[in-house]
């Protein structure tokens, strides 16, 4: 009787305990979230050079414009510490800024609302709102709409992946009515890099090449590459990256004539060192591939600027705890590369 009384207590101990050791972590993970700070790799340059970056302060997102030839430098909005800002996306005219606000903690509420700033009038205000996850937006080329990227469900779909927005599609917000257009079912198990055609007919996206794919769990075995969804016949897409490259392609942006492509990729896959992620120049005309960088860090998101330039973020602490993010530009060669100073860089 006595053994089985201190089985009893032992397992009670064991269970107080760990409730006691998760809301310590939860208590932890709640003060890690309001203690960020400095740049999180999200931004955009208006065709004026306006750069529109998001940055944290103490937990709160906040969307800063930098602009030196315009004596502009200021934060033009902040949010509440349990928010977070992503994908910052001007109008092509430069005048409308537009952003996805979600929250942190996706298992308590998954909720995205879309939002657009105006440089002029200063005012802010939501567009839409959605209970799911939506990760990327792009203005159409004549600024009446605005693309989006969003997922269907958030979960794991193996053991030893953590909860990730999964089943995505291409999505569409009309302004003069209000009206959302679903224009894909693909329920891809990812979906990035959202860019509109000039031309307006199609859009390009980064997702995996899962042709001859069968199950999520193959998802992990494809190769990342670049897709091009027409418009009017959106089942239609086509690969227009190499088809042949073995390395999977992450974000990367359209050049204006639409045959090159800069794109983020591991440049040391085989080397069994943290990886380095550089980025890279592709003719889709002539099949030729060209490094850009050598930075040897994490280069990430570039973006095309009004002086033809490659405006880019890079990690100096990937592959650490937390990020340090800092603005580059480089020139399409591959040449010159420099640092561009923003407020809030984490030290």
């Amino acid at each position: 009787m006595k053994k089985r009384k201190w089985l009893w207590l032992f397992a009670t101990l064991v269970a107080i305990s760990t409730a006691i050791l998760i809301a310590v972590g939860l208590l932890f993970s709640k003060g890690e979230n309001e203690k960020r700070n400095g740049l999180s790799g999200d931004f955009d340059i208006s065709v004026q050079g306006t750069i529109a970056y998001v940055s944290y302060s103490d937990g709160k997102p906040e969307i800063h414009l930098y602009n030196p030839k315009r004596s502009l430098e200021m934060k033009a909005l902040e949010l509440e510490n349990d928010k977070l800002i992503l994908d910052p996306s001007f109008s092509n005219d430069g005048s409308i800024l537009a952003y996805i606000s979600t929250n942190k903690n996706w298992d308590e509420e998954l909720a995205s609302t879309v939002h657009q700033y105006d440089l002029e009038t200063k005012e802010d205000r939501e567009l839409f709102s959605v209970p799911s996850a939506i990760t990327e937006i792009e203005f159409s080329p004549k600024g009446k709409s605005l693309f989006y990227l969003q997922a269907g469900v958030f979960k794991n779909y193996s053991p030893i992946a953590s909860k990730r927005p999964h089943d995505f599609d291409l999505h569409e917000y009309k302004f003069a009515d209000n009206k959302q257009i679903k224009h894909t079912n693909l329920k891809k198990y990812s979906m990035d890099s959202l860019k509109n055609a000039q031309d307006g007919k199609s859009v390009f996206v980064q997702m995996p090449d899962d042709a001859d794919g069968e199950t999520a769990e193959d998802s992990f075995e494809l190769i990342q590459r670049i897709f091009q969804i027409p418009l009017d016949q959106p089942t239609n897409l086509k690969v227009v990256s190499d088809p042949d490259r073995k390395t999977d392609i992450y974000d990367f942006t359209v050049l204006p004539n639409k045959k090159e492509f800069i794109f983020q990729s591991v440049s040391n896959p085989d080397s069994g060192d943290t990886f380095q992620y550089e980025l890279y120049k592709y003719n889709a005309e002539t099949k030729e591939e060209q490094q850009l960088t050598s930075l040897k860090k994490y280069t990430e998101s570039p973006v095309i600027g009004p002086d033809n330039k490659i405006y880019f973020m890079v990690d100096k602490r990937f592959g650490q705890k937390g990020g340090d993010y800092h603005l580059y530009r480089i020139n399409i060669d591959g040449t010159e590369v420099n640092e561009i100073p923003l407020l809030n860089n984490d030290e």
